[in-house]
């Protein structure tokens, strides 16, 4: 090539200019070229980029479409439950508990696993769905977490949502602020031994015949809170390894059991609610131990038989003491005192105008993310 540069149309051989300006001409070719293949090589690559960018945005929002897919799946699942048991099975002994995620590691928290069904529109989606809820300050409430990931790996999104689950029921406003309450089939023998006054809740119980017996005294105090979801809520406290000794402290508990109680339990900061169901007083509710002390509500399930607390020993009481009965006498050394106990287990916050009877979204509640 050079040679032929070397010459002219005619064979003659060119002169130096001549030579240097076909050097240059061709080095700007070649120039050219390179451009064009940069440039053609960065347009595909542009192109390529952009399409990557596309799929991953596609495959971010099936992974994000199927979490919120998973998150509607778990209310309809808790709803469910609900409708056809009052403590709702997600919560019962037989569910399948799952760590907790970081920030809900001590044991007032419930972690439950959930496992939505495979979505049809979404079949390269895995979804799950982790419930998790306060068993102490907010029982009534579960935060659902839901994660969804594409089976290749390539995409993975977060989202979740707060949810009422009417596992108990609000309590009466104002709070009945009685030392003892009855269901009226007697009263108090010896008021001396309490502190603040009685509270006969009705006339229900003429002859204190089970069959008459109606709940009054109970629903003055807890509601419309059934004995089952009492007895749920502290058995999953119980489960989680909440006791008088955990921190936070166990603040519910449901005893079936007709021994003597001897633990002294509850505090002015963190008063507890101790049920003595009707198993326990199948033949005599048990009495309560020399030098025990309970801050909080005491409640005996008599099924308004009197006789069932005849002689009973209170120990020492500062809150409150119901009774599905009368309370024919006490035991000398007994002391209740009354005492408001604002900040009661089972005084649970609801907003107002809230169906409590439906399983809702708490509003504000959903965003999208971990915890």
């Amino acid at each position: 090539m050079t040679h032929l540069l070397a010459l002219s149309l005619t064979g003659s051989p060119l002169g130096p200019h001549e030579r240097q300006g076909g050097a240059i001409s061709l080095l700007v070719a070649i120039g050219l070229v390179l451009l064009a293949s940069l440039a053609s090589f960065y347009s595909a690559r542009s192109v390529l980029v952009d399409r990557l960018a596309s799929q991953n945005q596609t495959q971010a929002v099936q992974a994000r479409l199927a979490a919120e897919a998973a998150l509607a799946w778990g209310r309809a699942e808790m709803q469910r439950q609900h409708a056809s048991n009052r403590a709702p099975a997600v919560w019962g002994p037989g569910t399948s508990t799952a760590p907790c995620p970081s920030g809900f590691i001590t044991a007032r928290w419930q972690c439950v696993a959930l496992q939505p069904p495979a979505h049809t529109a979404l079949p390269e989606a895995v979804a799950q769905v982790l419930a998790v809820r306060d068993l102490i300050g907010s029982p009534h409430v579960a935060l659902l977490l839901a994660s969804a990931s594409l089976k290749d790996g390539t995409s993975r999104a977060q989202v979740q949502a707060q949810v009422f689950v009417p596992t108990l029921a609000p309590a009466p406003h104002p709070p009945n602020p009685a030392a003892v309450v009855l269901n009226g089939c007697a009263s108090v023998a010896n008021p001396a031994s309490t502190s603040g006054k009685t509270h006969t809740a009705s006339r229900v119980c003429p002859g204190g015949l089970n069959s008459a017996c109606t709940p009054s005294a109970w629903a003055s105090v807890l509601g419309d809170t059934t004995p089952e979801q009492i007895r749920a809520w502290s058995e999953a406290q119980e489960r989680n390894g909440l006791s008088a000794l955990s921190q936070p402290a166990r603040s519910v508990y449901w005893v079936d059991s007709p021994a003597t109680w001897s633990q002294s339990v509850g505090s002015p900061e963190a008063p507890v609610l101790l049920v003595f169901s009707g198993q326990a007083c199948s033949q005599r509710c048990p009495d309560m131990a020399a030098g025990v002390r309970v801050v909080g509500t005491v409640v005996l399930q008599t099924q308004c038989q009197d006789d069932k607390v005849r002689g009973w020993f209170a120990g020492h009481i500062v809150g409150q003491v119901v009774v599905e009965s009368g309370l024919p006498e006490l035991q000398s050394g007994s002391r209740i005192e009354a005492s408001e106990q604002a900040s009661a287990p089972y005084r649970m916050p609801w907003p107002e105008g809230m169906d409590t009877r439906q399983v809702q979204r708490v509003p504000g509640s959903w965003r999208e993310g971990g915890p």
